[in-house]
């Protein structure tokens, strides 16, 4: 440093100063909070009422044989996240990224997809130290896998199913203007957020920069990409199962299409849909599926309210898991710790 140069004071954001208090709260604690208000919702929605009334009517051998697979599935789930930063950023920590997926996926119960998508990365950023760049890969590519999927199952099922695309029309038409006010909406927020972020060069650079190496990321690294693309593919093959198992619980006859439709095209709209946790439009357009096979259209509304609920069923064990490996390691940490002067001692 030379006699005419002085130390620059570089303040942070104001936005990151209120924000500060908030990373500082206990995943945990985010977690049970979460879980409380999606209870809420559920709730005013009616679907815990509804769950009582419906169950009754249930066969619960079979509720009892998808109760599992369902848990299992979800784990699966957690373990694509995990695959997910592994192709980011090369390394991961399973249990960490576990919580996180766990605590975004009942986020996603309380708000819409756009904040549903940025909680699952900031909790992930947080717990793994991950930078801007990695966070905004697996928040890409976890949509972009599911899409993928989903997009070739939806087409498959709107190339077998006589009449598929009517329907899905007429049924798609009834939620036009939700749909045209929440495109308005995203629309201008992401105008205005795109004016005031890209006014510089520099940051224009920056931004085609990092969006280039986040859609490159597969490239990178392809054989977590590979694995992630299989993942997402054996999840919704057994969610088809659980699909399969709820609605002959309830007395109905699956066939391969009738369950590809139930498992590709509602749970895709309702994914993006920016209604809280996809209500109403998910359970429409599996209606709708179930009348085109020519099945009746209740029980299949039962059996999509159970595997809506079963979440919140699965959730808190899969957590729970989670939270007690991530407590044993530190456990073994603090121990090996307390031993470490006596053994170099000696």
């Amino acid at each position: 440093m030379t006699g005419h140069e002085q130390p620059t004071n570089v303040t942070p954001p104001r936005w990151r100063a209120w924000l500060a208090p908030m990373s500082r709260i206990p995943t945990p604690l985010i977690f049970g909070f979460s879980v409380a208000i999606a209870l809420v919702v559920l709730w005013f929605q009616g679907s815990l009422r509804d769950l009582f009334d419906v169950v009754g009517d249930a066969d619960y051998t079979l509720l009892i044989v998808a109760a599992p697979v369902y848990v299992a599935s979800l784990g699966l789930l957690c373990y694509r996240w995990h695959v997910l930063v592994r192709m980011a950023q090369g390394t991961s920590d399973l249990a960490r990224a576990a919580e996180a997926f766990l605590t975004s996926v009942v986020i996603n119960y309380a708000a819409p997809i756009g904040l549903a998508v940025p909680s699952r990365a900031a909790l992930t950023k947080r717990a793994l130290g991950l930078d801007a760049r990695a966070t905004g890969t697996i928040a890409v590519w976890e949509i972009g896998v599911d899409v993928i999927v989903l997009g070739a199952g939806t087409l498959l099922w709107l190339f077998l199913a006589n009449g598929s695309t009517s329907a899905v029309g007429s049924e798609l038409s009834d939620s036009i203007r939700t749909y045209a006010v929440a495109g308005i909406a995203l629309v201008a927020i992401v105008t205005l957020g795109a004016w005031w972020f890209l006014r510089t060069a520099d940051r224009r650079a920056r931004l085609f920069e990092s969006g280039k190496r986040i859609l490159l990321a597969p490239r990178d690294r392809p054989a977590e990409a590979a694995l992630a693309l299989a993942t997402t593919t054996v999840y919704w093959v057994i969610q088809g199962v659980v699909l399969a198992l709820l609605v002959t619980a309830f007395g109905v006859d699956s066939s391969f299409e009738f369950i590809l439709g139930l498992t590709t095209l509602p749970i895709l709209v309702g994914m993006l849909s920016p209604i809280p946790g996809g209500a109403v439009v998910r359970e429409a357009l599996m209606y709708a599926v179930a009348r085109l096979a020519g099945v009746p259209g209740d029980p299949v509304i039962a059996a999509a309210l159970v595997y809506r609920i079963a979440l919140f069923a699965a959730i808190p064990i899969l957590y729970g898991l989670a939270r007690w490996r991530i407590a044993r390691r530190q456990v073994s940490i603090s121990r090996g710790d307390h031993h470490a002067p006596s053994e170099s001692h000696s």
